[in-house]
């Protein structure tokens, strides 16, 4: 069954590797579902950082300082709303 999801092939440090193949293991969550998960949880503040980043970029540090006020608290909130589950 052909998918429409790109592909991506990363290389991860021994420590991440070692944590994310336990937590599959424990939870019986395939590796790649969890880190789709982890970033899907997080796409407004990778937005936001990106954003962010090009105002720093074209010179504009109060926006780019706005931008990553904003991220900042969309991944504080994320870890809020996770503590809560």
């Amino acid at each position: 069954m052909a998918t429409n999801k790109r592909r991506l092939t990363i290389s991860l440090p021994k420590d991440v590797d070692e944590a994310l193949a336990e937590f599959s293991e424990v939870t019986g969550q395939a590796q790649s579902a969890f880190v789709v998960s982890c970033l899907s949880e997080n796409v407004e503040s990778l937005k936001l950082l990106t954003q962010a980043i090009k105002e720093a970029k074209s010179g504009n540090i109060s926006g780019y300082e706005s931008l990553m006020a904003q991220a900042l608290g969309s991944s504080l909130l994320n870890v809020t709303n996770l503590k809560e589950k």
